[in-house]
């Protein structure tokens, strides 16, 4: 497992789903977990899904220096079908993402924070959507060279996700309207859909693990 912080200093961890299920083991999830984990068909999508959870429950643990034990984590699901941390607990924000062959857990103790990892080698489509990009986002996309424009989408894609999930927007806003800026690790988004202001702040990766590379973004609220 690969545990880090990313430039705002917001702890960020990332493994393969055997590293984690192999080090930390199942003990720490709950019987909901376990009963969600067991209608979940796919192998790959299975062990993908235990080993987020057992990964998120032990960063919510680091987050308070331990003093929730990871078995201890409760989760509440609320109407809309956001989940959240049970009252009492301290209320750590958080997010998982899966990729092929790796999942990623962010955790923030004061802002909704959104995490998205994406493959960019071993992938079977390696074509750009531009009809999800904004006109200064294709701009940027024509800068690089044909065969780098897949991990530069990915970039970008990965960025709007983590945007989507920390702003909690669901399926209520067209990617092309979250404008990315790269270079200044920077999402802009429509009026009215943050709290404060219109942007929002990125940090952006690409990583190699076990052989293969991926993007991987964080955006904070």
């Amino acid at each position: 497992m690969t545990p880090a912080a990313d430039d705002s200093g917001l702890p960020v961890a990332y493994a393969r789903p055997c590293d984690v299920l192999q080090h930390l083991g199942t003990g720490t999830l709950s019987h909901n977990e376990r009963a969600r984990a067991a209608q979940i068909s796919d192998r790959v999508r299975h062990r993908h899904f235990i080993a987020g959870r057992v990964l998120l429950r032990h960063c919510l643990s680091v987050a308070v220096d331990q003093g929730v034990d990871p078995a201890s984590w409760q989760f509440e699901q609320h109407l809309d079908g956001k989940p959240s941390l049970a009252s009492g607990l301290p209320q750590i924000h958080y997010s998982i993402s899966h990729a092929d062959g790796l999942v990623a857990v962010a955790t923030s103790p004061a802002a909704r924070i959104g995490i998205d990892v994406e493959r960019v080698t071993g992938t079977g489509d390696t074509r750009p959507a531009p009809e999800q990009l904004s006109n200064r986002e294709r701009f940027w996309l024509r800068q690089h060279r044909e065969t780098d424009r897949w991990p530069a989408f990915l970039q970008l894609w990965t960025a709007k996700e983590a945007v989507s999930k920390a702003a909690e927007l669901g399926c209520g806003v067209e990617f092309r309207d979250l404008e990315i800026d790269v270079p200044a690790r920077r999402a802009r988004c429509p009026q009215g859909l943050l709290d404060n202001g219109d942007h929002m702040n990125l940090d952006l990766h690409t990583i190699e693990a076990h052989g293969a590379i991926y993007c991987l973004s964080v955006a904070c609220a």
